[in-house]
């Protein structure tokens, strides 16, 4: 199941830089069902009530200029969890991760 999350009440910033989302057997970078490259980026996400880590997926072309402590914007963001034998979780991807504008809030 796919749920939407709120980005309005909540303010990001860049952990590590992006990366590549890369294959285990290819080495390859994966692509979305558009074709689009597939990337990651570690958030932390700030609200009133305290702060979450977390990895986001993104298609489209590695943001450069994107760097560690700098605000971002997220959009389209979505929570799906998995299950594989034992093991479960949350994964988190977005339609866009972009730097934030100087000056937006």
């Amino acid at each position: 199941m796919r749920l939407p999350i709120d980005t309005a009440a909540l303010n990001f910033t860049c952990s590590l830089p992006p990366e590549p989302v890369i294959d285990f057997t290819s080495r390859q970078q994966k692509a979305d069902a558009n074709g689009e490259p597939l990337n990651s980026v570690e958030l932390v996400a700030f609200t009133d009530d305290g702060a979450q880590v977390f990895s986001v997926k993104f298609p489209g072309p590695l943001p450069a200029a994107m760097k560690q402590g700098m605000p971002v914007k997220v959009t389209g963001l979505v929570v799906s969890d998995w299950a594989m034998n034992d093991r479960h979780g949350l994964s988190f991807r977005a339609s866009k991760v972009e730097a934030q504008k100087a000056g937006a809030a």
